[in-house]
């Protein structure tokens, strides 16, 4: 049939039905894969080709209707184009994809007004539920949603995450930082470095936060002070600004950063000072992003693409009323050595 342009009406349903010779309820459970539906494969395989054939395809509006859902979830994140991000990213895409859901990623920059913005239009399009990567979102603004029932899993990042001070049922996929910073200055120490900085992350962040105190706690079994500089973001010109600091008059012998672009920072400041790495500063970097491994940086590997699936699986099973076992998730990190930390050398004194 052609429509008054010449162009073929869109096939529908009963279509199917009519050239599969079945009922159309049975076209619409072998499409929807519904569970519980016992056929012969030959059977199956006529109404797929039929709908094949037929470019037919089930109405996105008609299953979120019957489902009361509309298999679409939001992602705030504050830098889409940081290397760290998109993995996490693609690991919520993927998940998303694999159970039939749309992602919609909303980049805030970090900007509250941003961020409410977008968890504005993200409710009034009618989202099944957000994913929160983004690390400045207010505490009350998660509170508020929380407070409505409305699913949200925060992921690489979360409030009081060790204390257990959040509710019990809420959702988040998190790393061990701490244990992960231990194991940076664990590894500076068995090289011998007895002058160890940090350059740490914005302390408005969990991440931030947490990532200090393990650093803190590290150096303080191995009977160390340290230096500890703060970046104010999480980014390779902060990172280079914060090092500047570190590296006047007498620098450390090594330095770990609190992520692998404050790491690149802390790189070219120590090249710009005349120090090679990893013969006068050893430097240790943190997420092992792509980038990580083209410039020899060691660093503390973390598994963001797990991250990613885990938060948007628990969001998906919160949003579709399925019991959760294990709402709050908290995945470990390993330390990748290469290049860029090498043995301390004697100290030659006057």
């Amino acid at each position: 049939m052609r429509g008054e342009r010449g162009k073929r009406a869109r096939s529908t349903i009963l279509d199917v039905a009519r050239l599969a010779r079945v009922h159309p309820s049975t076209v619409s459970r072998i499409l929807n894969d519904r569970p519980g539906l016992t056929l012969r494969p030959e059977t199956r395989a006529r109404v797929l080709a039929i709908s094949k054939r037929l470019d037919y395809r089930p109405s996105a509006l008609a299953r979120s209707l019957r489902l009361q859902r509309t298999l679409t979830l939001g992602m705030l994140v504050p830098d889409i184009a940081n290397a760290f991000l998109a993995g996490i990213i693609k690991g919520a895409e993927e998940a998303c994809h694999e159970r039939g859901y749309t992602l919609i990623v909303c980049n805030t920059a970090d900007v509250p007004e941003r961020e409410a913005t977008y968890l504005r239009v993200l409710r009034e399009r009618q989202v099944d539920g957000v994913l929160v990567a983004s690390a400045r979102l207010s505490d009350e603004s998660i509170g508020s949603l929380l407070a409505e029932r409305f699913p949200v899993a925060l992921v690489n990042r979360g409030t009081h995450v060790d204390r257990g001070t959040r509710g019990n049922d809420d959702l988040w996929v998190h790393v061990d930082d701490r244990g992960g910073a231990v194991a940076a200055i664990d590894h500076l120490a068995a090289l011998g470095h007895r002058r160890i900085a940090h350059v740490a992350g914005p302390q408005t962040t969990t991440t931030g936060r947490e990532r200090l105190v393990g650093t803190r706690a590290a150096l303080r079994r191995h009977g160390l002070t340290g230096t500890i500089v703060e970046a104010e973001a999480w980014s390779e010109v902060e990172g280079y600004r914060a090092a500047r600091q570190l590296l006047r008059g007498d620098p450390p012998s090594a330095i770990f950063a609190a992520n692998d672009l404050i790491a690149f920072g802390v790189l070219r400041a120590a090249r710009e000072a005349g120090l090679d790495v990893p013969e006068d500063v050893a430097l240790v970097g943190f997420n092992d992003i792509p980038e990580a491994a083209l410039v020899d940086l060691s660093t503390v590997h973390v598994p963001q693409h797990e991250m990613g699936a885990r938060a948007a699986e628990l969001l998906i099973a919160r949003a579709e009323g399925r019991p959760i076992a294990e709402p709050r998730i908290l995945l470990e990190t390993r330390l990748v050595a290469r290049g860029s930390s090498a043995p301390a050398k004697e100290r030659v004194t006057a």
